[in-house]
C-alpha cells in the first residue's frame, strides 16, 4: 500500500487514533545481523511503556508512532525528496527503507562490512550519511582510536533496493560527520591540530581534496585554545553556506559558492578564544560537557534566513561528590538556539527551545539534551535522546510552539527526526533500547502535523477568482489541526499528535512551491 493509499484510508476511520550515549559518539553498534533485522511493527496507541522513574518523565500517551522496523546500529538517517526512501547509517555501514507505506517501513537493502576497492580494510563507525541528487554519501570512523578504512564512499542510489559503489576517498583522520551537495563532500577533519573543514570534489571517478578551512585561518589566537574545546563536530550546507558547530567556539558561517575557496561570513554564540585558552587540567574536562558551550548540530530553514543551534551538554561532575548541579555547578542538558539570518553577517537571537526534564543530569544519566533536528515547511522536528521526539511550529520564530511530542525514555533514545512528507510522516532514529541493551535500534515513523489542504473550486461564472481555498476552520486553523493542543516550549509533558483521521495530505510540489526543502537538489542537505 502505498502512503497516500495508507492516508486514504486512514481518513476513512474517524475512531482510529493516532499510531537518543552520545557516547553512542564513542560507542560501538550492534553486530551486523542478517535476517531478523528486517521485521517491522505497526505500533497502536495505548498505554505507553513507563520511564524508569516518574521524576525522569511521564511518557507521552496520545502521540504514537505509525510503525517502525529494527535496525542493528542505528544512528543518523536521512530521506529522499519525494519521502519514499530513507538512508540510515548502521556504524558498520548503512540500510535503505522504503518509508512509502509510513505504519509498514521494510528494509531495502543493507550495505555493511564494506571493504572498499583497493584496499583489504573494512570501513567502521559509520555514524553519519547524507543524500544528494541520486547519490549517498558515507563516512567513517566517527571517532579516533578505530581501525579500518578512514574516509568517505559514495554509491549511486537511485534506485535504493541495489545501491553501488562509486567511488572511495581515503583519510588520515576521523569523519565523525559530513554533508553533501553539488558534487563536493564536506568533511569533519578532526585531526587533533587545526580541526579543519574538508572539502573534497566527488563529482569526478578520482575524489580529489580541493580545499581546507579552519579557526586557525580566521585567526591565529584559537591555537593556544586547548584542541577539545573547538573540535568541529558536524557540518550542514545550503544554499553555498556552510555551517560549522564547533563545540565551545561556537558555530561559524562560510561562503562556499566557491567550494574550493571558502570564505568566512559570522560567527554565532562562541565564547572568545582568550578566555577558552585560559582553561586548563579539570576546567577544560568540565567545559568539554556542560553548558554554555557544546555547539553540537546547526541548521537552517530551505532558504537560509532563520538558523538553529542545538547544544549538547551534562552535568559532568568532575571534582564532586553530589550526583546533581548545584548552585556552583549548573550542568545539565542544553536546547535548541534560534537566530535571525536576515542579514547574514549579524545572526540575531530570538528564542531557545528548552530540552525536556530530567531527574538525572550527569553525563552517565538519562540523557535528554538536544541532538540532531531538520527545519522545514515552517516546523523544526527535533530528537532529544531519551527525552524523545518534538515538533515546534516556527510560523514566529521569535515564540516557538510546540505542538507534538512523543517520549518514552524506557525504551528509546533518538538520534534524529526528519520530515518525510508534510501533513504525511516523519522518520526519528533510536539508536539503542536502554532497556535491553542486546536490542537492535529502531527506525520509527510518526504522524507529521495536519496541514491544510488546498480545495479545487468549480471555475466561475462571474469574473470572480477560482483560487483554492484552504479547508480550515474559520479561524485559519486546518480542520483537523487539534487547535487546542499547545504546548510550551519548557514543559515536559506535551500533548499528543491527535488521530491520524486528521492527517490531510499537502502534495509534495505544493509544500515545494511553498518554499518546502528538496533534500535532492545541490543546495539541500537531506
Amino acid at each position: 500500500m502505498h502512503r497516500r493509499q495508507f492516508l486514504r484510508a486512514v481518513a476513512g476511520s474517524s475512531g482510529l487514533a493516532a499510531v537518543a550515549a552520545h557516547s553512542a559518539r564513542d560507542a560501538g553498534g550492534h553486530s551486523t545481523a542478517s535476517g531478523g533485522t528486517n521485521t517491522s511493527t505497526a505500533t497502536s496507541s495505548g498505554t505507553p511503556t513507563p520511564t524508569p522513574t516518574e521524576a525522569v518523565a511521564t511518557p507521552t500517551s496520545e502521540y504514537e508512532p505509525l510503525g517502525s522496523v529494527a535496525i542493528d546500529g542505528v544512528r543518523e538517517a536521512v530521506v529522499t525528496p519525494d519521502g519514499e526512501t530513507a538512508f540510515v547509517a548502521t556504524v558498520d555501514g548503512f540500510a535503505t527503507v522504503d518509508i512509502t507505506d509510513p505504519a509498514d517501513p521494510a528494509v531495502l537493502a543493507e550495505e555493511r562490512d564494506i571493504s572498499p576497492p583497493g584496499t583489504s580494510e573494512v570501513v567502521e563507525g559509520v555514524q553519519d550519511v547524507k543524500h544528494d541528487d541520486g547519490r549517498l554519501l558515507v563516512a567513517g570512523p566517527a571517532n579516533r582510536g578505530s581501525d579500518g578504512f578512514h574516509g568517505i564512499l559514495l554509491y549511486d542510489v537511485s534506485d535504493p533496493a541495489e545501491p553501488e559503489l562509486l567511488r572511495a576517498h581515503a583519510t588520515a583522520y576521523p569523519i565523525h560527520n559530513c554533508d553533501l551537495s553539488g558534487g563536493y563532500a564536506y568533511l569533519t577533519g578532526n585531526n587533533r591540530d587545526d580541526n579543519p573543514l574538508v572539502v573534497v570534489d566527488v563529482g569526478g571517478e578520482n575524489p580529489e581534496e580541493v580545499a581546507r578551512w579552519s579557526l586557525f585561518d580566521h585567526d591565529g589566537v584559537w591555537e593556544s585554545v586547548p584542541v577539545g574545546l573547538r573540535s568541529l563536530h558536524d557540518v550542514f550546507v545550503q544554499n553555498e553556506r556552510a555551517y560549522l558547530a564547533h563545540w565551545d567556539a561556537g558555530t561559524w558561517i562560510l561562503d562556499v559558492s566557491e567550494p574550493a575557496d571558502p570564505q568566512y561570513v559570522a560567527d554565532v554564540r562562541g565564547r572568545s578564544p582568550e578566555e577558552l585558552a585560559d582553561l586548563s587540567g579539570l576546567a577544560v574536562s568540565r567545559e568539554r560537557l556542560e553548558p554554555p558551550g557544546n555547539d553540537h548540530y546547526a541548521a537552517t530553514d530551505p532558504d537560509g534566513s532563520l538558523l538553529a543551534v542545538g547544544k549538547e551538554t551534562w552535568n559532568s561532575n568532575f571534582g564532586k561528590d553530589g550526583t546533581t548541579p548545584g548552585p556552583d555547578d549548573p550542568g545539565g542538558p542544553s536546547g535548541i538556539d534560534l537566530y535571525d539570518l536576515s542579514d547574514p553577517s549579524a545572526p540575531a537571537h530570538l528564542a531557545t527551545i528548552d530540552p525536556p526534564p530530567t531527574a538525572d543530569t550527569n553525563v552517565n544519566g538519562v540523557w535528554t539534551t538536544a541532538h540532531n533536528f531538520e527545519i522545514a515547511a515552517d516546523h523544526l522536528y527535533s530528537s532529544w535522546y531519551r527525552g524523545g521526539v518534538m515538533v515546534h511550529d516556527l510560523s514566529d520564530p521569535a515564540n516557538p510552539e510546540r505542538v507534538r511530542y512523543f517520549r518514552r525514555s524506557l525504551d528509546t533514545s533518538f538520534w534524529t527526526a526528519q520530515l518525510a512528507a508534510p501533513g504525511e510522516a516523519v522518520v526519528a532514529s533510536s539508536y539503542e533500547d536502554p532497556s535491553d541493551p542486546d536490542a537492535p535500534g529502531r527506525l520509527y515513523t510518526f504522524p507529521d502535523v495536519p496541514r491544510a489542504t488546498p480545495t479545487a473550486t468549480e471555475s466561475p461564472t462571474d469574473g470572480s477568482s477560482n483560487a483554492p481555498t484552504p479547508t480550515g476552520t474559520s479561524d485559519g486553523t486546518p480542520t483537523g489541526a487539534g487547535g487546542d493542543e499547545t504546548g510550551g516550549t519548557t514543559s515536559g509533558d506535551g500533548p499528543g499528535f491527535g488521530p491520524v483521521a486528521a492527517l490531510a495530505a499537502l502534495g509534495l510540489g505544493a509544500w515545494r512551491s511553498l518554499g518546502g526543502r528538496e533534500r535532492g537538489n545541490s543546495e539541500d542537505r537531506r
